[in-house]
């Protein structure tokens, strides 16, 4: 009997281990390297149409170059993922490190709540199709 719970174990961490990222992860994580790099036309390349369509490249660099702390010393922890169609929805934390002023940025807490990025898959590509935390907006609020 514990041989079988043994076997259910290893095969359990096999099947975990060995599970492949979607492409759709992949854009997230080269987009959020990229604004990271300060490399923010590459970032913006992996906007969707719909959204470079509402947010220009210049406002874009501008909102990130003003986020840019908060880009700089925040990390990506993936929670899950699920896909409809030609849609893939993933979600994640934002965990902040401690070299931002949390207060400056009006944040309490270092776990934002959980965010949402929405990917279509536009010529031959999964494209974010929506703006995320830090740049969620595309101009200053006013």
């Amino acid at each position: 009997m514990s041989k079988f719970f043994i076997f259910l174990l290893i095969l359990f961490l096999l099947i975990s281990c060995n599970s492949e990222k979607s492409g759709a992860r992949l854009s997230l994580e080269n987009y959020l390297i990229s604004l990271k790099n300060e490399e923010f036309q590459n970032a913006y390349s992996i906007l969707s149409s719909q959204v470079k369509k509402n947010c220009k490249f210049y406002n874009f660099q501008k909102r990130a170059f003003e986020n840019y702390d908060a880009i700089k010393y925040s990390r990506l922890i993936y929670s899950g993922e699920s896909k409809s169609g030609n849609n893939i929805r993933v979600n994640f934390m934002i965990k902040i490190d401690d070299e931002v002023n949390l207060f400056d940025m009006q944040i309490l807490d270092p776990y934002i709540d959980e965010e949402v990025a929405r990917f279509i898959f536009e010529e031959e590509n999964w494209v974010l199709d929506n703006l995320i935390w830090p740049l969620d907006l595309c101009e200053e609020a006013k």
